[in-house]
């Protein structure tokens, strides 16, 4: 063994050139590289008949593994085990040996593989397993969802796996709460679909006595912050930023929107919709049908970079979304010192102080409450305290300080 330190990061979520898709991972990446004193690889996976390749994002190498993965989610986690292989391969190609890796960390519970093949290799090496959905074995996704069979082996498959898993890292303490109490709903859930495939799961038992941190997405506040630019204060303006799906529920705030205007219909407001999706016809069919259009512009796509001087145009910003595992533009959003206002019992929510949830947080689908919320910060703003810090840099700096404490397990299995 060297005296080399490396932490390698094996994530499906990470930019590419002319894609931002990931930011949150890349900036947590960044932050453990200026926390620490590890050598930082990331590795992203490929189509598994590609030849293994690199790439350059803001001065990081990203290396590409070729990966198998089932089609739609079907029997998923059945080629973790050439998956594994893959990455050994490429470690190899770059001249990285097993033994000086110090951690492993993987993102989302099908790539456990990942960390098992470093494991057994190393089993000195601290494993990392992060969970980034409410969804914390994702057994909603695919057209095979709620059968039986699928849901059982894919469960049954990842928690295998979780013996050579050292930290479960979550990204909110609802995200925790799922993981933990699996196949139990949270108390509150209200989602459908995952309320359905809990079901086909209830007959399944994971392990309880795992060890788990609380890991927040922050945000670079060197990027993200309040910037000397002069807003217009004549509109109120309302950003929201989310793909158009049933889940980010742009309607409750189109139709919050609506209950506004009903009562003074010249009021300067103007809500700003950024993200494309399968609900965006049915949204702006809504605003038209109801001459709602003088209230709303689309901005279909926006560059990453552009993102923090569009927060410092906005004077609150609302995404009702009502599945949630974080959200990032929440904190996006507090770090450019633009309140949001969001659903209750979501990943996000937990930032806002117990006394402070009427405030800002509505239950879903409430656009009459929403509309109350809204009307209340146009004609009497108030400043919001989150519990929390938006920094990136000071979320990793605990989570380091947790890591650097604990002991792996060294038993392979």
């Amino acid at each position: 063994m060297s005296n080399k330190r490396y932490y390698i990061c094996v994530t499906p979520f990470f930019p590419s050139p002319g894609n931002w898709r990931g930011a949150y991972v890349f900036d947590q990446v960044k932050a453990i590289e200026r926390q620490s004193d590890y050598r930082v690889l990331v590795f992203v996976p490929c189509g598994f008949f590609k030849k293994p390749s690199s790439f350059k994002i803001a001065g990081l190498t990203v290396h590409r593994i070729p990966c198998l993965q089932m089609p739609s989610y079907f029997f998923n986690g059945m080629s973790g085990g050439l998956n594994g292989q893959s990455l050994i391969r490429r470690l190899k190609a770059i001249h990285i040996d097993p033994d000086d890796i110090a951690v492993c960390h993987c993102h989302t519970a099908g790539f456990a593989c990942f960390a098992t093949a470093i494991k057994r290799l190393n089993p000195h090496v601290k494993t990392v397993l992060q969970y980034h959905d409410l969804d914390p074995f994702q057994i909603r996704c695919g057209k095979f969802a709620t059968w039986r069979p699928n849901v059982t082996y894919r469960v049954k498959k990842f928690t295998r796996q979780f013996k050579n898993i050292d930290l479960h890292l979550c990204i909110s303490e609802h995200t925790r709460y799922n993981l933990l109490n699996f196949p139990t709903p949270h108390p509150d859930e209200c989602y459908a679909p995952y309320l359905t495939a809990l079901h086909s799961a209830k007959h399944l038992m994971v392990p309880r006595n795992i060890n788990t941190y609380v890991l927040y997405n922050g945000v670079d506040t060197t990027v993200f912050r309040k910037l000397p630019t002069q807003n217009d204060h004549s509109v109120f303006k309302i950003g929201c930023i989310a793909n158009f799906n049933d889940l980010k529920d742009h309607i409750t705030l189109i139709k919050a929107v609506e209950q506004i205007v009903k009562h003074q219909s010249d009021i300067p407001l103007l809500v700003s919709f950024v993200g494309s999706g399968p609900t965006l016809v049915s949204c702006s069919e809504y605003i038209s049908k109801h001459q709602l259009n003088r209230y709303f512009e689309f901005v279909c796509e926006m560059p990453h970079e552009s993102l923090p001087e569009y927060f410092n145009t906005l004077d609150l910003f609302v995404l009702p979304s009502y599945f949630e595992g974080f959200g990032c533009v929440y904190t996006e959003a507090a770090a450019c010192g633009v309140p949001f206002i969001g659903c209750i019992n979501q990943g996000y929510s937990e930032y806002v102080p117990e006394a402070d949830r009427g405030k800002w947080l509505i239950k879903p689908h409430d656009y009459k409450t929403l509309a109350t919320l809204i009307s209340r910060q146009i004609k009497e703003p108030i400043t919001q305290t989150l519990q929390y810090p938006c920094d990136i840099n000071v979320l990793v700096k605990s989570y380091l300080s947790y890591l650097s404490e604990m002991h792996p397990n060294q038993t392979f299995s």
